[in-house]
């Protein structure tokens, strides 16, 4: 029978390490082949900073063109949409039933597999085969490999020597330097044609073109309205219109993404505040999304993380800033629930009330829905002075 080890991933941009595990892993398990499969929105990770499609396939084929027994697959990216690992073995197994599927993944993706979609059927379809990607991650990859035995999935870990090379780190040098020994000579020289990974990642057409696959047609017009009435806003109190633009247009990255991987990255940080995010999924985006702009967007400015991470709950000690995206992200253009004439007058005359009113409705409305209300808005509620109201004589 032979063997087909299936690699997927951004690759983004593909680099040497990539390369050399693939290598590894093929002699490691005598297989016949390696199918590099590019990912087109990457269900298990943020895709931050995603070059476009057929530049990643044109790099990935360009990396592997002297490297014997290598392919590249486009399958993902010729499907579309999210690209879900089980639906891609499921093809691969029904056009070739005699062969005998390998799944690489490194360390992150072993340890939360059981999160995935589908993993068991993925587990009956395919072994894992596991590249260690630091040291001193062996004896949680045994532990997790004997709880997947357990559950029927086999899995080899490769011996190999760790490989910290990271995408995000070479997107980094690149932006900095124009250049990375990193990646081969010809994936430099492709990328350093097309201009790819080599701007400011605070450069606001930049940011907008790239946030549009990530959302719904809404959410991109939200987003729109947001950084445009987050700068009006700024300008007139004051603030950073660059930073208000900056956190308007990024407040909902995470909004459309799946809440899985999303709540995972949440709990890894240990960043939670005291929020039930199984009780209140409606807060998982803005806690997600100040993750993603400092992992996967390399932004790192206190400022607009805490913008970005509080634009839902609002909570006690708000800067000037981080009330401003609040009450932007109620009031721009598209908005068109019943007193927002009155929410837009408030917020051009007078931010403390426009935060009182707000805060008077949202804790209103959670209570007359029997919703959980979360510690940072009660924390907010207590500096504004805002009540909240009691439902069969207990507070909420």
């Amino acid at each position: 029978m032979s063997q087909t080890i299936l690699y997927g991933g951004t690759f983004n941009p593909i680099h040497k390490g990539h390369l050399e595990i693939c290598v590894y892993a093929r002699e490691a398990v005598d297989a016949d082949r390696v199918l590099l499969m590019p990912a087109a929105l990457p269900p298990h990770k943020f895709a931050g900073w995603l070059a476009p499609d057929q530049d990643r396939l044109a790099m990935c084929r360009l990396a592997v063109r002297d490297l014997e027994l290598l392919q590249v697959s486009e399958y993902e990216i010729g499907r579309g949409g999210h690209s879900y690992t089980v639906d891609t073995l499921r093809e691969l197994t029904v056009r070739e039933p005699e062969e005998r599927f390998w799944l690489l993944i490194g360390t992150d993706m072993f340890l939360t597999f059981t999160q995935w979609k589908d993993w068991q059927k993925i587990g009956r379809m395919a072994s894992l085969l596991v590249a260690s990607r630091e040291e001193g991650d062996r004896e949680q990859l045994r532990a997790c490999q004997k709880a997947l035995e357990k559950e029927g999935v086999a899995s080899r870990l490769l011996e190999n020597a760790p490989l910290p090379m990271s995408s995000t780190e070479i997107r980094r040098e690149l932006r900095e330097t124009g250049t990375s020994n990193k990646v081969l000579p010809q994936v430099l020289d492709y990328l350093q044609e097309r201009g790819l990974y080599l701007h400011d990642p605070e450069e606001l057409p930049y940011l907008r073109e790239y946030i549009r696959p990530l959302m719904t047609d809404y959410r991109y017009r939200h987003s729109l309205g947001v950084e445009k009435q987050a700068a009006c806003m700024a300008e007139q109190y004051g603030a950073d219109v660059h930073k208000a633009s900056l956190a308007g247009i990024l407040h909902d990255v995470c909004k459309d993404m799946p809440k899985g991987p999303l709540l995972q990255n949440i709990l890894e940080s240990g960043i939670i505040n005291g929020i039930d995010f199984a009780a209140c999924p409606q807060l998982i985006h803005s806690y997600a999304g100040a993750l993603y702009l400092q992992s996967h967007m390399e932004i790192h400015d206190p400022e607009v993380i805490d913008a970005v991470r509080y634009h839902t709950t609002a909570r006690a000690g708000m800067s000037l800033l981080e009330t401003i995206i609040y009450l932007a992200d109620l009031t721009s253009e598209d908005r068109e629930y019943g007193d927002v004439g009155v929410m837009r007058r408030l917020c051009q005359e007078d931010l403390r009330g426009a935060m009182i009113h707000t805060l008077t409705h949202t804790v209103g409305e959670l209570s007359k829905r029997g919703k959980p209300i979360c510690p940072d808005t009660r924390e907010a509620c207590k500096e504004y002075g805002v009540e909240i109201p009691t439902v069969n004589g207990g507070a909420i």
